[in-house]
């Protein structure tokens, strides 16, 4: 308590004391003037004051005496009893409605996010909308009901765009056609509906093949890469690194035959049974200086490291594209998030719970090109519209550090983050008890719904803060006299207001919310489905769901850069096969008409034998010499590396045709 307050108290108290003595000697002036008998007037003495100061000196004394003892016992006991005040120790306690109002959580659903509700869901009372903290770190154990009571509430109401994380699907159902309704266009991108193979497409790669700066595009890619490759084992930190160059090199050699998707860029990787020989081949083949330097360094490259590198680009993330679906759902482009704040638009990454984990570095991937495009440039004049991110199973999707520094910025680009994770240590488990407070501190409310494990009991108990209670304790000694060894203390000491086994008892239908800066909220949780507006909107929904046509988004002749970024493998046949054909379906793509390619003709057997022993001779060079001989490699060298590839494309068709014996004659 505050020391204006305990004056005002003791103020207030010694005044009414004083009010008590003026009515006590009021009735000893009017009874010693007329008698018990009369009745006591109350104004006498204000009106006659001054008449009985000059006049009766003795009752002015009197009146002085009763009035001034009465106030100063007043004063003594309000002194007393504001002493145990003075020891307080925390002073929080939970908002009421009035301090929620004034810290504008009373705004229009759609405004911010949704967080709960002062009433039952039946109720008409307040929703509690946070209009001042644009991000939110939601902490709900499985069976909470965060799906029902925070996510789907804020997809019915939310003005503006929406991306959701949408596990199973449920989010998708309970609100697209309500979004589609509002003038929403909804995508469903959801690359592992096996049976309906309903879902829109996305390349995160044709963002970065349209920049015009290679130096960029080389920046851009290995960013993109540190952002949803990893390893959990951090003693191969140093391997990754060597993958992540593999990754970047394939992705501008993809880049240059006009195929910028991660399907291509797992098939250069992965090609080749010989990786030295691969490499060398494609660090001929690619234009880009800094390509072809790491393609040369990596056919250096002793094979056994090699090996780990490529292995562990795979197993960090990259092996999703061996699936066809995968590489299909992320061939072109359905939808841009660079102009997501233009016009609203949903997006909806539809999984299954049991693929969260396999897909996580897709997903890891999708948002963060989200939040990187979001953050290119500020938002113009023509981009009015905010943007709700809703990041469900932020534990189960590995570690995201683009999440942790954008959400420090994130507001300056009309993005609202909700980030949801089961439980405290899950997060710490990932990114360490530091990085999680930073995400926390950023994050202004944290919503939790009644805790599960011990930690996060531990942790909840601590932020919501701690106040001061009394205790009295009273103690009796026997004796034979019961009235005699008897004693009361009091003291006051420090408490939580919300303590451990409280929280840990937190009813399923109450949320509680810590926020920056102000005192903690004390609620009841949303539940869509019984709640009186939420309720309404659903039902009102009609028409079928907005799904996507089987087997992607649309026609691929109104994207013309989808078109140039479909992947295009190699046939297993050795017809049509050719880099010569291959260069030319490659140009017809791009809408260029050449009469000639920069392709040597194929070679004959002869030739093929002595390229077998031009490979031996070239795998017993000096592979460090290669390095500094690649820049300066002159036309007629590489004419001879593409026919000496060539030739050995000739070679594996014929084996696969049963002709190896011709070959082996010959």
């Amino acid at each position: 308590m505050g020391k204006a307050r305990i004056a005002t108290g003791v103020f207030l108290v010694t005044l009414v004391t004083g009010a008590m003595g003026y009515t006590i000697a009021s009735a000893v002036l009017t009874y010693q003037d007329l008698g018990f008998g009369a009745e006591i007037d109350f104004a006498y003495i204000a009106q006659n004051y001054l008449a009985i100061l000059d006049r009766r000196p003795e009752d002015a004394q009197l009146i002085h005496l009763i009035i001034g003892s009465f106030a100063a016992a007043g004063l003594m006991l309000s002194l007393a009893l504001s002493g145990s005040a003075l020891t307080r120790f925390g002073q929080t306690h939970w908002q009421s409605a009035r301090e929620m109002k004034a810290n504008g959580f009373f705004g229009a659903p759609g405004t911010g996010f949704i967080l709960g509700k002062l009433g039952t869901p039946g109720s008409r009372a307040k929703y509690i909308c946070s209009k001042v903290f644009p991000h939110a770190l939601i902490v709900a154990p499985t069976g909470r009901g965060k799906t029902t009571g925070f996510v789907i509430p804020n997809l019915l109401t939310w003005q503006g765009s929406v991306v959701t994380l949408d596990v199973k699907g449920e989010c998708f159902e309970a609100t697209a056609r309500h979004r589609a309704a509002q003038g929403d266009k909804v995508y469903r991108f959801a690359p592992t509906d096996w049976e309906g193979k309903r879902t829109h497409r996305y390349n995160p790669l044709l963002r970065i093949f349209e920049l015009k700066d290679p130096a960029r595009q080389q920046m851009e890619l290995q960013l993109l890469a540190t952002l949803f490759l990893q390893s959990d084992n951090d003693r191969v930190q140093g391997l990754l690194k060597g993958g992540i160059d593999l990754f970047v090199a394939a992705g501008l050699l993809a880049f240059q035959r006009k195929r910028p998707t991660l399907g291509e860029i797992y098939r250069i990787a992965a090609s080749g049974g010989n990786k030295q020989k691969e490499y060398f081949a494609r660090g001929h083949e690619v234009d880009n200086r800094a390509a072809k330097l790491i393609f040369t360094r990596l056919a250096s490259t002793n094979n056994d490291t090699l090996t780990s590198y490529v292995s562990l680009l795979m197993t960090s993330g990259l092996d999703q594209w061996q699936n066809p679906a995968i590489d299909e759902a992320t061939a072109v482009s359905d939808f841009d998030f660079r102009t997501i704040r233009k016009k609203p638009f949903s997006v909806y990454l539809v999984v299954q719970p049991l693929m969260v984990k396999p897909l996580a570095p897709l997903i890891r991937l999708f948002f963060s090109d989200l939040l990187s495009a979001m953050q290119e440039k500020d938002p113009g004049p023509d981009e009015p519209w905010p943007v709700m991110i809703m990041l469900d199973e932020f534990n189960r999707l590995g570690k995201m550090p683009i999440v942790v520094e954008s959400i420090e910025t994130l507001r300056t680009y009309r993005g609202h983050l909700a980030v949801v994770t089961q439980t405290i240590p899950a997060l710490d488990e990932i990114y360490g008890e530091n990085t999680r407070r930073a995400l926390q501190g950023n994050a202004g409310v944290k919503l939790y719904l009644t805790p599960s494990d011990e930690k996060t009991v531990e942790e909840l108990s601590k932020a919501v803060g701690k106040t001061t209670k009394t205790v009295v304790t009273r103690s009796q000694s026997i004796g034979k006299n019961p009235f005699e060894g008897r004693s009361q203390s009091t003291r006051t000491e420090e408490s939580s207001l919300l303590p451990e086994d409280e929280a840990r008892r937190l009813p399923l239908d109450e949320i509680v919310m810590v926020i920056d800066a102000q005192m903690p909220v004390r609620a009841k949780r949303i539940q869509y489905f019984d709640d009186r507006l939420f309720k309404a909107i659903h039902a009102a929904q009609t028409g079928e769901l907005p799904f996507p046509e089987p087997g992607g988004g649309g026609p691929q002749g109104t994207l013309p850069l989808s078109m140039r970024a479909m992947p295009m493998t190699p046939p297993l046949d050795g017809s049509g096969g050719s880099e010569a054909d291959v260069e030319a379906e490659r140009q017809a793509a791009d809408g260029q008409s050449s009469g000639k390619t920069d392709v040597a003709p194929k070679k004959t057997s002869p030739v093929v034998q002595a390229v077998i022993a031009e490979e031996q001779r070239q795998m017993e060079m000096d592979f460090g010499g290669q390095i500094a001989d690649a820049e300066t490699v002159g036309v007629n060298d590489e004419a001879q590396m593409r026919s000496a590839v060539d030739g050995l494309d000739d070679m594996e068709a014929m084996l696969r045709e049963g002709d190896g014996e011709k070959l082996v004659g010959r």
